[in-house]
C-alpha cells in the first residue's frame, strides 16, 4: 500500500521535489516496469477558477481510499497536473475515483468527455510495462521537471533583494501598462551586455553584445508603483509587448554591417509574429550576426511552436539560443534535444557548493552531448565561476563580472 508520495528532507539540502520523487522512481523501475499503469490528469488545464489551491486539494482527497488499499502513489506536480502511479491495481478499482474527480469539476470543458473514451482531455493512460509508453512518459517527467525547476528559479528571483519594488502586477494593471508601452520612449533604455569567449594569454573575443530593455528603468517610466515580475505570466504578456517595441527601434537602425553579432531575447510569439518579419526584411542579409535567445519557460509552454519558431530562424540564417536553464533544470533534461545553436546555462552556487558534485557531472553530461563551443555560462558573478566553467572546456561567458573584464580588456586594447 502507498499514499501521497513523502517530500523527504536531508540535513542541509532542500525537501526533494515531487517531480524528483517521480523521476527518482522511474528509474529504479527500468529493469522491471511489469504491472505498473500510471494516469495522468490534467488538472493544470482547468480553468483558472477550477484551478485553486481548495479545489485541488478536495480532488486529491478523492484518492484516499484506493491509496491506502492498493499499491498506489499520488504525485501533485508544480504545473498542478496529478499523477498516479499504480501496481497490479485491477482497472474496474480506478473507474470509481476517475469519475468521482471528473465530477468534481463536472462544469469544466475539460471534463466533458466521458471517461476512458479515445478523446478524453483529462486523463492520459500509460501502460509502464510498454517499452513505447514508458519512454514516452520519461521524457513528460522530464518536462514536468524542467518547468518546476524554471518556475522555482522565477519565483526565487521574485522574492529576491533585486526584484523590482512595488504592489503585485494583475491583470488590469497589466493591461494599461501595456497601453502605455504602445507609446513611451523606450530608445534611452536599450542596454548592452556582452557575451565573450576567453582565449589563452588573457585574451578575449566578442561573442556578441545582447541587445534588451532595462526593465528597471523602464517600470520608473510606466509603472513606479508596481512589481513588473510579481506575476510570471503577465509579466510574460508585458514582454510581448516590450519586444514588438524593441524590434520597432532596431529596425530602423542600420544592421546590413554590424561589427559584432547581437543578440535579442524574445518570445516565441514575437518570433512568430508580424513585427519580427519586418525586422527580418531590415536585417536583410546580415541573418547570420543575429542570435535570437528564447526562455526555458517559453519553449516548454509550446513545444510545436518552438519548433516552428526554430527551424525558420535556422532556415532564414539566424542562431538559436536557449536562454534560462538553471542548475537545477541540468538535473532532469538534456537541452541537445531542442537542436538549437547555442545553450545558456545560469551560473549558481549550486555548481559550488559542498557534496554537489552531481551538479557538476550533470554540467559534464551536458558539455558531451552540447558541446562546450555551444555552451555559455550566464550570470558569471565571479573569477570562481570562470575557474570552475574553464575547468570542463567552457570558454564562452556572460554577466555582471564580464562586464568588468571587458571594461579593463576595453582599456588594454585587447579585446
Amino acid at each position: 500500500m502507498a499514499q501521497t508520495e513523502t517530500t523527504m528532507t536531508y540535513s542541509g539540502m532542500e525537501p526533494m521535489s515531487e517531480e524528483t520523487l517521480l523521476l527518482n522512481r522511474l528509474r529504479a523501475l527500468e529493469d522491471d516496469s511489469n504491472g505498473y499503469y500510471v494516469v495522468l490528469f490534467h488538472t493544470s488545464q482547468l480553468r483558472p477558477a477550477n484551478r485553486k489551491k481548495h479545489y485541488l486539494d478536495i480532488a486529491a482527497r478523492a484518492f484516499d481510499n484506493l491509496l491506502s488499499n492498493f499499491e498506489a502513489t499520488l504525485y501533485k506536480m508544480s504545473s498542478l497536473d496529478f499523477v498516479l502511479m499504480c501496481h497490479e491495481v485491477p482497472v474496474e478499482e480506478m473507474d470509481p475515483v476517475i469519475h468521482k474527480v471528473r465530477q468534481l469539476f463536472s462544469e469544466d470543458p475539460l471534463t466533458d468527455s466521458e471517461d476512458g473514451s479515445i478523446n478524453d482531455k483529462f486523463t492520459t493512460w500509460y501502460d509502464l510495462s510498454q517499452i513505447g509508453d514508458f519512454s514516452t512518459f520519461v521524457e513528460k517527467a522530464n518536462v514536468l521537471a524542467v518547468e518546476a525547476a524554471e518556475q522555482k528559479r522565477r519565483e526565487d528571483e521574485i522574492r529576491s533583494p533585486n526584484a523590482l519594488p512595488g504592489e503585485r502586477l494583475g491583470p488590469k494593471t497589466a493591461g494599461e501598462i501595456s497601453q502605455k508601452l504602445q507609446s513611451v520612449m523606450i530608445e534611452d533604455l536599450i542596454r548592452e551586455q556582452t557575451a565573450v569567449v576567453m582565449l589563452p594569454g588573457a585574451k578575449g573575443d566578442v561573442m556578441f553584445r545582447e541587445q534588451y530593455v532595462s526593465m528597471s528603468d523602464l517600470q520608473k517610466r510606466v509603472a513606479p508603483n508596481v512589481n513588473l515580475f510579481g506575476s510570471q505570466w503577465l509579466f510574460q504578456f508585458l514582454t510581448e509587448t516590450v519586444d514588438r517595441r524593441l524590434l520597432s527601434v532596431l529596425a530602423a537602425r542600420d544592421l546590413s554591417n554590424l561589427a559584432d553579432s547581437i543578440s535579442l531575447n524574445l518570445n516565441i510569439s514575437t518570433v512568430l509574429g508580424r513585427e519580427f518579419q519586418y525586422f527580418h526584411q531590415k536585417v536583410g542579409e546580415g541573418t547570420n550576426k543575429v542570435i535570437i535567445e528564447l526562455q526555458m519557460v517559453d519553449i516548454f509552454a509550446d513545444m510545436a511552436a518552438y519548433k516552428n519558431a526554430r527551424d525558420l530562424l535556422q532556415n532564414n540564417g539566424y542562431r538559436v539560443l536557449i536562454d534560462g536553464l538553471s542548475p537545477l533544470a541540468l538535473q532532469f533534461f538534456d537541452p541537445a534535444m531542442l537542436e538549437a545553436d547555442l545553450v545558456k546555462i545560469s551560473w549558481g552556487q549550486e555548481f559550488e557548493a559542498e557534496g554537489e558534485e552531481g551538479r557538476t557531472d550533470d554540467m559534464r553530461t551536458v558539455v558531451k552531448s552540447v558541446g562546450a563551443e555551444n555552451i555559455i555560462l550566464g550570470r558569471t558573478d565571479s573569477e570562481d565561476a570562470i575557474v570552475w566553467a574553464l575547468s570542463l572546456g567552457i570558454n564562452r561567458f556572460q554577466g555582471y563580472y564580464i562586464d568588468t573584464v571587458v571594461e579593463a580588456m576595453v582599456v588594454k586594447g585587447i579585446i
